[in-house]
Order: C-alpha cells, then structure tokens, then sequence
C-alpha cells in the first residue's frame, strides 16, 4: 500500500470535483434565469444548489424529525431512512445549528472516507495505480453529484464499502454493525446482505462450495448469523414508524407518492419530463453504459460479490421507477468502476475518464437547476 500517494490522490480528486461543483452552482445560481426551480431547503449561495430535492426532506427530519403530515403536496418524508438526518442533526452542534451546512459536510465527510476505503478495497484485486483510476471514476460518475449534496448516498457508500472490508479482514461484529448501518441509511442497504454472505462465502473457501456455506453458518463460528443486523436494524425502524405513525410500513407507503408524479389528481403536480425529453435520452444512455460494461467483464477481473453488488444496485435501481434518479443509484456500486479503472486499452486511461467528466458536469447543472431532479 502506497498511502502517502494515495492521500495525495484522494485529495487531488475531492478537491477537483468539488471545485467543479462550486464553479458549476455559482455560475447557474448568478447568471442563468431558471424557468423551473424546485424548492431548496438553504437559500445560501451554493447551499442553495446543495439542499434541493430530497434534501428538504433529510434536512427537514434532522431539524425537526419525521412529520405526520406531507412536508410538500403529498410526500410523506418517511421514505427516507434515519440514520443520515442523525449524523446532520449530531454534526449541526459544530456549525451552530445550521443544518444545511451540517448535511452537505456530512456528505462530503463521508465521501472522503468512503475514498479511503475504496483503495483500501481495490488493492485486492487491482494494483495501485489502477485503484487511484477507480477513485477518480467514482468522483466524477454521472451521478456523483449527489456525494457533494445534502444526500444520504456518501453515508451509504462508505458504510457499505467498510462493510465488505470488515469481511476481507475478517472483523464479523464490525460488518454486522455497518450492515445495519447501511440498512438504516437507505432502502437498498436491507439487500446489502446478499452480496455480505457471498463475500463471506467467498473467506472461506469459494461462493460455489457447500463446504463453505457450512462453515460460514457454523455453530463454532456463525459468521452469516452477523447478518441478521441488517434485517433487525430495519425492524427497528419498522418498529418506530408503526409506534409513532401507525404505518411500520410507512416506508413504502411513502413511496407510492413519488410513484404518482405527475398526477394532478394525487396532488403531484411536479413537472416531469417528456417521454422523449432529451434527458430521457440522457438518463437511459447512462443506465446503458453501465450495463454495457459487463459485456467486457472478464471473471477474473470481479470476485463474485462485487459482481453481486453491482447487480442488486441496477435491480434496485430499476425497480425503484425513478429514472431520474438512475445515475446517483448507480453511483454507490463500486465494482463498476473497478470494471472501468481495470480497462486495458491505453486511450481509455484519458478518453473514458474525460467522458464521464462530461456526464458527471451534465447532470450537475442539471440537478442543480433542479431540470432533473436527483
């Protein structure tokens, strides 16, 4: 491990990308008269740009905690898991009460740490200069927008990659406590365990080997039981919105709101695109792009519980219904930068870097002018 060259990396991209962001937010917020602009939780300057969208409704849980009735037409902010509005809701102590300060650093906090694991991740499989092109990937992927905004995807990127480091080094109870973790941070995390017993599987002998699966679920040492975290964690919160809403499954419930954009009669007035909106285009072409990466993926290139992971991450992706949202849902599988980082061909190095760049200005203006929400 080459950690001093990493840290200068890991510093190089944060900062680029950020500095990308800021330019970006100034230049819309100042000089582009916006025809649509949703509601923002901070009408700072770049605050602004940083808190729109689902960030009402984590800030608005960090300061004031769940609401009985819709926070917006008829979105209900149980969708959303606890665990970031808490980590906000802690960190706004330091910034005086300013809760929108408090989410967008817990954000960025998490991203740089969620970089430092990812390397950590990486040099298991590919060497160092390879998994330094993968931080850079994940930086600027189409959706990495979202790890800068006030958005519980930083948090849930770095608990579930410490997760799948927790099992490379064999720490089971630290697993077990960031599946839970990650469980508590967005939906997705409850599916986190399928790719966690793969990848526990696979430390003790092979995925495909039953001997394995036995000595993962042994009495002597119950590694997969460390997974019941995950399921216990989301009956916790099951449990509170049952005692304090009468709806333990208000976090679907919720969703059906965000399913029924664009249906006056709901009271979802929200504009969304055309069918053949020119975002439309965008966004599909992203969800392609990612998927077109597996048909160069060679076996040796992803143990089988990345592979895992990347699949639930397009599944849950897909069965969200949220096209917009595609990039960002995206954006936490790691396995497909792996796959990006490890191409062999020399223009790529550049080439493939530049163009996710590209995407990854796009969809911020876009996000930011709130044209495609996140």
């Amino acid at each position: 491990m080459r950690w001093r060259e990493a840290g200068v990396a890991i510093a190089a991209i944060f900062l680029l990308s950020r500095s990308a962001l800021v330019l970006a937010a100034a230049f819309l917020e100042n000089n582009v008269p916006l025809s649509y602009h949703g509601n923002t939780f901070s009408t700072a300057p770049i605050l602004r740009s940083l808190t729109g969208t689902d960030s009402i409704y984590y800030l608005g849980i960090a300061a004031e905690g769940y609401h009985s009735q819709p926070v917006y037409q008829a979105f209900r902010d149980w969708a959303f898991f606890p665990l970031y509005p808490i980590v906000t809701k802690v960190v706004s102590i330091l910034t005086f009460g300013d809760v929108a300060l408090a989410g967008v650093l817990v954000a960025n906090l998490a991203f740089v740490a969620a970089l430092a694991v990812i390397y950590r991740l990486s040099l298991s499989y590919i060497d160092h200069d390879r998994s330094v092109r993968t931080l850079a990937f994940v930086a600027f992927a189409p959706g990495a927008v979202a790890f800068a905004m006030a958005y519980s995807d930083s948090l849930y990127l770095l608990l579930s990659a410490g997760a799948f480091l927790a099992v490379m080094r064999g720490h089971w109870w630290l697993m077990g406590l960031l599946y839970a973790l990650a469980t508590l941070t967005r939906l997705p995390g409850l599916l986190l365990g399928i790719p966690l017993a793969i990848a526990i599987a696979e430390q003790n002998g092979g995925w495909r080997s039953a001997a394995a699966w036995r000595a993962a679920a042994s009495l002597r040492s119950p590694r997969l039981l460390w997974l019941a975290a995950g399921p216990i964690a989301f009956g916790l919160f099951m449990a509170y919105l049952g005692a304090t809403f009468g709806d333990p499954l208000g976090m679907f419930t919720a969703q059906q709101a965000w399913s029924d954009i664009g249906r006056p009669e709901t009271g979802n007035s929200t504009p969304v695109v055309d069918r053949f909106d020119p975002l439309v285009l965008l966004l599909v072409g992203t969800l392609v792009l990612y998927l077109f990466l597996f048909v160069f993926r060679r076996k040796d290139r992803l143990p089988a519980s990345a592979t895992a992971l990347a699949v639930v991450s397009v599944i849950t992706a897909l069965a969200s219904g949220r096209l917009q949202s595609i990039a960002r849902y995206l954006a936490v599988a790691w396995p497909f930068d792996w796959l990006l980082a490890n191409r062999r061909a020399a223009w790529f190095e550049l080439t493939g870097l530049a163009f996710f760049g590209a995407l990854f200005v796009i969809h911020a203006m876009l996000h930011f002018t709130q044209a495609l929400a996140p």
